[in-house]
């Protein structure tokens, strides 16, 4: 039932000792850095990283942070590297005496009101400047997934493969953890008991030091005195500091609430009574991503065009771009208040409002949010927040263009006046208008059973190019393909496949498998919409096995259909509602207007029926 995890992993074990391999051959003189007192040498038995504690009130997550200024190449290292790099680390020390400050020059936050932006060539052309860090870190990645599967290996019941996988996981920072997150709600993929254990990665994730957080929230804020009441300011022994000025906060908690992947939140009174959510970045979360990013795009370089019939890199690039996004907190803000607006016409979906003022790259103050997560609720809300979720993001992928693209349970909250509250706005998805008409075609097709149109629907997306392409043999040529073929293959297929016309999982397990055969691509932009959907789809299994994503989205792709906003769309609504002649076929549009009432209905008494069966099982 589940894949192997050494399957999913595979893929970077290949990229990552070829990464070393070039190493080796191209810099023979060169030494891998010695590893940190954190982790064990390398030992044939390939020992686990122990399971994550329970932190003090200061615990760190040094493994993760940023290496301090210390760790960077000392001149023994220097001295061992071939020539033209320790030139070139000579140089850009000589510079600027700060590398964090070069690293924000990178990606343009050098400039006034400058925003991070996202660079390839200058990103990747940053660290293959500092070569030790980029092979330390190819090295880590490579002994993590080493002792995953080693763990993954163990028949005796030893080892938690769950308590593993987190712990590898929060050890190896950022982008890491995302990926946790997205399979946290995949049980289609990895085993229950896994599953439940990476969960804790949406909200607790492994803290980094209080004072670090709150040298942030002085720095940014322009505290001149303490931070709250009993809560003193890690800058009193700094020039200015006046421990008589007035606490800039009412209250603030001395532990974070919550930690997460990129930063952790504190929660606070403001002087007049506000409640607040306090949120700081991690220190070191900027250069630990970019460099994440060098090592990854390496590898993809390695591997580009032998496993995958679209650009990885493009692929990469545009995820590696929101993760940057995601770092400056100021698009975050302006990120909520544009989702909040597409979705208004729903009145029910809401996000906490921030507090411009308290607002910067590294730190922002938010109103505080009285609700409950998917766990905290009885089985007829879940089976609500779970509807009203769905319902919110598929009207964000074939009507307004504004997706969420971390939906996951950590993100999403009902809140105590009945409202949906959706957090974290750092990575988000735009849908162009022609993607969006295509989209709801295609949802409307599989409904229908249209597989011929959900052919043409591919072609729209990109996922299919034109000419189709087909081959006998999975290693032989690609040739001439048809639409009839394919969309024969597809009936086969998605009519086998349990949950073929309800669950979006399906659908990509079918085309997955169809890729050996049949030419297929992964237009960049799909990405984040496939975690987005996966991710939801993971909740709404949790709710309900039954609940049927296609059916709560088909409102909106009728509606859609029925206000197109591109050339091609419009030709075929008119000629949906037209005769050739210019004469309103009444009768048609009838139709179309009791079969959207009644899928509405259909899809209100599912939710019911869910929310009773729910209970049911619950009671039981």
């Amino acid at each position: 039932r589940h894949r192997r995890l050494d399957g999913l992993l595979s893929p970077l074990s290949l990229p990552v000792s070829m990464l070393l391999f070039a190493w080796a051959w191209h810099a023979p003189h060169a030494v891998l850095p010695c590893r940190t007192p954190s982790r064990a040498a390398p030992q044939p038995s390939l020992p686990l990283r122990p399971a994550l504690q329970p932190r003090a009130a200061t615990a760190s997550c040094s493994s993760i942070a940023e290496p301090p200024e210390a760790e960077l190449p000392s001149a023994a290292t220097t001295e061992a590297l071939p020539p033209l790099f320790a030139q070139i680390e000579k140089s850009l020390e000589a510079l600027t005496g700060n590398p964090q400050l070069l690293l924000e020059a990178v990606v343009g936050l050098n400039l006034p009101g400058g925003v991070a932006t996202y660079d390839r060539d200058r990103v990747v052309g940053y660290f293959q400047r500092r070569p030790t860090l980029m092979v330390s870190r190819a090295y880590e990645f490579l002994r993590a997934f080493q002792r995953v599967r080693s763990a993954w290996e163990a028949t005796d019941g030893s080892v938690d493969r769950g308590v593993v996988l987190r712990s590898e996981l929060s050890a190896l920072g950022p982008v890491a953890v995302k990926v946790g997150q997205t399979l946290s709600q995949r049980p289609d993929i990895l085993p229950e008991d896994v599953c439940e254990a990476l969960k804790g990665l949406q909200t607790s994730n492994e803290p980094f030091p209080n004072e670090e957080a709150y040298r942030v929230i002085a720095e940014d804020f322009g505290a001149k005195g303490p931070l709250a009441p009993g809560l003193p300011s890690p800058l009193q022994r700094h020039e200015g500091f006046d421990p008589d000025a007035p606490p800039l906060f009412a209250k603030l908690t001395a532990d974070c609430i919550a930690s997460a992947s990129l930063g952790q939140v504190y929660r606070g009174t403001m002087h007049d009574g506000r409640e607040i959510a306090v949120k700081v970045q991690r220190p070191g979360a900027l250069r630990q991503c970019l460099l994440d990013g060098s090592v990854i795009i390496v590898a993809l370089k390695a591997i580009q065009g032998r496993y995958w019939n679209g650009d990885l890199l493009a692929i990469f690039d545009l995820v590696a771009s929101g993760i940057v996004q995601e770092l400056d907190f100021r698009n975050e803000a302006r990120n909520a208040a544009a989702f909040k607006r597409s979705l208004s016409f729903l009145g029910y979906v809401d996000v906490p409002v921030t507090l411009p003022e308290l607002t910067t790259r590294r730190a922002m103050a938010m109103e505080w949010v009285h609700g409950r997560h998917l766990s905290d609720l009885a089985p007829e809300e879940a089976m609500r927040m779970t509807f009203m979720s769905c319902e919110a993001v598929t009207a964000g992928l074939v009507l307004t263009g504004i997706v969420h693209a971390d939906p996951h349970e950590g993100n999403i909250m009902l809140g105590d006046d009945g409202r949906l509250y959706f957090l974290d706005f750092g990575l988000m998805s735009e849908v162009r208008a022609e993607i969006m008409e295509a989209f709801a075609y295609g949802i409307q097709c599989v409904l229908n059973k249209d597989w011929r149109g959900l052919v043409t629907a591919f072609v729209q997306t990109g996922f299919v190019g034109t000419p189709i392409e087909y081959r006998e043999d999975t290693t032989g040529e690609f040739g001439s393909g048809s639409p009839e073929a394919m969309a024969a293959e597809l009936e086969e297929r998605m009519e086998s496949v349990p949950g073929g016309t309800s669950r979006f999982g399906a659908l990509s397990t079918v085309l997955f498998d169809m890729g050996n055969q049949w030419r297929m691509y992964t237009p960049p932009y799909i990405i984040l919409l496939i975690r987005t959907f996966l991710t939801l789809e993971g909740i709404a299994g949790q709710v309900d096995p039954d609940f049927n994503i296609y059916e709560v989205a088909l409102p909106w792709a009728v509606q859609r259909a029925l206000s197109p906003s591109t050339p091609t769309a419009r030709r075929t609504l008119r000629s949906s509602v037209l005769t050739e002649a210019d004469s309103f076929q009444w009768d048609r549009v009838a139709a179309l207007v009791e079969q959207q009432q009644a899928e509405q209905r259909e899809a209100r008494d599912k939710a019911r029926t869910g929310a009773a069966k729910a209970a049911g099982a619950a009671g039981a």
